[in-house]
């Protein structure tokens, strides 16, 4: 397609594709699993039936997959389908943010707004691409799907739901990640542990999701007068003061995705080592906050005896992702991002022996495996050419640790529409996917628009 064709579509639907991106951030839609006619709850079902709309507008066909996913298709003349795997559902918001997390704004070239990167603005993105496939009269040999799905920050039932539901298309991609293609994800372990809760301590809490960085944390303590007076030497990122009976201690971090927790700061590990170096509490309750406070402390898991690096896929990370109490007891989630040269067996026996030995124990653990697709497949070699054409040629195919529904779709890798290593506005620990004031820069959006139409008309002859 000619990229001048292409730039004058995009400047005569610029304003209703903005406007199509906010009318998405401004429904809040968390998952919140309930059962029922809407299994993850009614504000996804809200932004899924508003995305469904869309494509019906635009003039193609929409399937709602039971409040799960959905699905807007362009019909092809032959059999088969190209995928495009998108997702509608967010993180909870969490704070610092400049502006309400659901009251989209444009400044100074970025679009604001959680979802707006992850993952609203690429799936508007992808469905202008096929919009423009349309109007342009293109037929696809292979039926073009663009699916919605409503669990992907929660455990990808969605895409597990849909998969035992319907054949996987012949090519799959998920605007999802960055450019050019990446092509194998690391492993995901996720665990709970669980220790009983210290008589000293009130109530910890901290973070919001799994797979995010605690931006940040509060305890409410019973101390002794001595111990509290010890807490009077604030350090930076906490604040002590007196609530009732009670010492509140809080912790002020910076978020990140848990794929990617270089340069954040978690509030849960701050406030555990913080209520320990000043001795707030008893020894007792000490050593179970020293879990979280050292062994937990390392994002490349050396305090839990289960660092690895691999050559191609780097190394190991693990966060500190929600902490908790209720009933009697505190509970610890942790999020780990593996490489293939990590044993997920030896893992976890390891993360059962550094708990124990803290008094906690391991109270479940889910593992999902590395994926990875051939860089030299004639798919992912025709992704990256369409991204060389816009980009340029420092665009190479990668791999990282995020997760996304490439993992559970045969053959399918992440493709844009990020920019790796690119500065967000505003102070670190903001700008990004899972962070306060999540941004995208409105050039990459019409750069991915360029890339996947090209991409979509190619991966087609295959």
């Amino acid at each position: 397609m000619d990229e001048r064709v292409i730039a004058r579509f995009f400047q005569e639907h610029r304003e209703k594709f903005l406007e199509d991106i906010m009318t998405l951030v401004r429904i809040p839609s968390v998952n919140t699993p309930g059962g029922g006619r809407y299994p993850f709850g009614e504000g996804c079902a809200r932004v899924l039936d508003a995305a469904l709309a869309m494509g019906e507008r635009m003039g193609f066909e929409a399937e709602n997959h039971e409040y799960r996913c959905g699905s807007i298709l362009m019909p092809g003349t032959e059999k088969g389908e190209v995928g495009m795997f998108a997702h509608l559902d967010v993180v909870p918001p969490g704070d610092g943010w400049k502006n309400p997390p659901c009251s989209p704004y444009i400044e100074d070239g970025w679009l604001y707004g959680r979802g707006s990167c992850d993952n609203k603005g690429p799936a508007v993105t992808a469905l202008y691409a096929m919009l423009f496939l349309r109007e342009m009269g293109f037929k696809p040999r292979r039926t073009i799907r663009l699916f919605l799905g409503c669990s992907e920050e929660k455990g990808m039932g969605d895409i597990v739901w849909y998969l035992k539901h319907y054949p996987a298309p012949d090519f799959s991609f998920t605007p999802d990640g960055a450019f050019s293609v990446c092509y194998s994800e690391k492993g995901i372990m996720e665990a709970e542990f669980e220790a009983p809760l210290p008589g000293e301590i009130v109530r910890f809490s901290a973070g919001a999701a799994s797979n995010s960085v605690a931006a940040s944390a509060f305890a409410l303590l019973r101390t002794e007068a001595k111990r509290e007076t010890e807490a009077c030497e604030i350090w930076p990122g906490i604040s002590v003061k007196r609530e009732g009976d009670f010492l509140r201690v809080e912790a002020a971090g910076k978020s990140a995705h848990a794929a990617f927790p270089e340069g954040s700061e978690n509030a849960a590990v701050m406030l555990a080592d913080y209520i320990c170096r000043r001795n707030l509490v008893s020894e007792e309750a000490g050593k179970i906050l020293f879990f979280i406070g050292d062994s937990l402390k390392d994002y490349y898991g050396s305090g839990l005896g289960i660092a690895h690096e691999d050559e191609e896929l780097g190394k190991l990370t693990v966060i500190a992702g929600m902490t908790e109490t209720g009933e009697g007891r505190l509970r610890q989630n942790i999020n780990i991002r593996y490489p293939a040269c990590a044993d997920a067996g030896q893992m976890e026996a390891a993360l059962k022996q550094a708990a124990n030995s803290c008094g906690w124990r391991m109270s479940w653990v889910k593992n999902d495996p590395p994926s990875y697709v051939s860089p030299d497949s004639p798919f992912v070699r025709t992704l990256c050419r369409a991204c060389t054409n816009r980009l340029g040629p420092s665009f190479v195919p990668y791999t990282m640790g995020g997760g996304t529904y490439a993992r559970k779709i045969p053959g399918a890798v992440a493709f844009g529409p990020g920019i790796r290593g690119q500065k967000k506005p505003g102070p670190d620990g903001h700008g990004g996917g899972h962070q306060p004031d999540e941004c995208v820069q409105l050039k990459v959006l019409e750069d991915a628009l360029h890339i996947y139409i090209q991409a979509l008309e190619e991966v087609d002859r295959l």
